[in-house]
């Protein structure tokens, strides 16, 4: 069964949060239909099946972050079909053909359950009013980060690197992570939409972690530090965390999905000050900061063949 391990292995605790009288009181039509997605494992589903009638009327501003946030995830969950051979597009998946039997069999496995997730919020996200506004396929994307050029991208090594390619995963990984808190304050005048995101961002986050461990697996040769939030330096740049045979453009990409994250003050307290947190470092590593939607489209662009401005 294909979402079996979501809950366990990724949020066990929202099982305990999405109770019948949460479906009633959210307008799902049946508790039994939260049920049986609940005896599935998938969270989306379930929160698809108790918010259906809530999101019926989507104010134009969140149904544009949606739109985004869908766009987002189809990008993701066609990167880990390729990656995995399962893409509909015989290009897309030949362009991991070199790396596909280099990849280790946890790391294999950790691929499969992310991109299962990842199929899961598409679902969830077409299920509660979210368009395809792009019209995007399995052939929308350059996993080279060239967009539409036949000239192969800065991240073209992530075709025949495991660790260059999870490296790429990361750096897809923590964008949505930063997207869906970007996000979160143009959600706060619906309190269904913004926990349902929420719920999302935390799954993604989970997934940053995951590809994180997966990283340190291959071994200290593959890469240097790896930090917990983000990969950032002291100047928040990722250069010192990327591969050794990263490319200029792929780091330079990979500062622009950590840009900010050496923060250490939050709200107004200054985190590195309060305590034994490890300094600087340790502050900036303990929160993922926001990204505007032009940041986001500034890093995620390269990869989609249609303008998604």
């Amino acid at each position: 069964m294909k979402n079996e391990t979501l809950l366990g292995s990724i949020d066990p605790e929202i099982t305990e949060r999405l109770t019948r009288r949460d479906a009633i009181k959210k307008g799902a039509f049946t508790g039994s239909q939260v049920a049986a997605a609940l005896a599935l494992g998938s969270v989306p589903v379930a929160l698809a099946a108790l918010s259906r009638q809530a999101f019926a009327q989507l104010p134009a501003n969140i149904k544009s972050v949606l739109d985004f946030a869908l766009a987002l995830e189809i990008f993701e969950n066609e990167f880990y079909k390729a990656v995995l051979n399962k893409s509909t597009s015989a290009a897309q998946n030949a362009v991991f053909a070199t790396v596909r039997p280099t990849i280790p069999a946890g790391v294999v496995a950790a691929a499969e359950q992310i991109q299962r997730h990842e199929e899961d919020h598409v679902a969830f996200l077409l299920s509660v009013g979210a368009t395809n506004v792009f019209n995007l396929n399995a052939d929308s994307f350059n996993f080279t980060g060239n967009r539409s050029s036949a000239t192969p991208g800065p991240f073209a090594l992530a075709g025949s690197d495991a660790g260059f390619l999870l490296f790429t995963a990361q750096l897809a990984e923590d964008t949505g992570v930063r997207a869906y808190k970007g996000q979160a304050g143009n959600l706060v005048s619906d309190a269904t939409v913004l926990t349902a995101a929420l719920r999302i961002h935390s799954v993604e986050a989970r997934h940053a972690a995951k590809i994180r461990r997966a990283r340190r697996s291959l071994g200290p040769t593959t890469l240097p530090t790896i930090k917990y939030s983000g990969t950032v330096q002291g100047d928040g740049t990722a250069a010192a965390a990327a591969p050794a045979n990263a490319p200029a453009g792929a780091v330079a990409a990979a500062n622009l999905v950590y840009a900010g994250e050496n923060a250490t003050t939050q709200g107004t307290v200054n985190i590195a000050a309060i305590g034994n947190v490890g300094g600087a470092t340790g502050a900036s590593e303990a929160f993922d900061e926001p990204l505007t939607r032009a940041q986001v489209v500034a890093i995620v662009q390269p990869f989609f063949k249609p303008d998604i401005m």
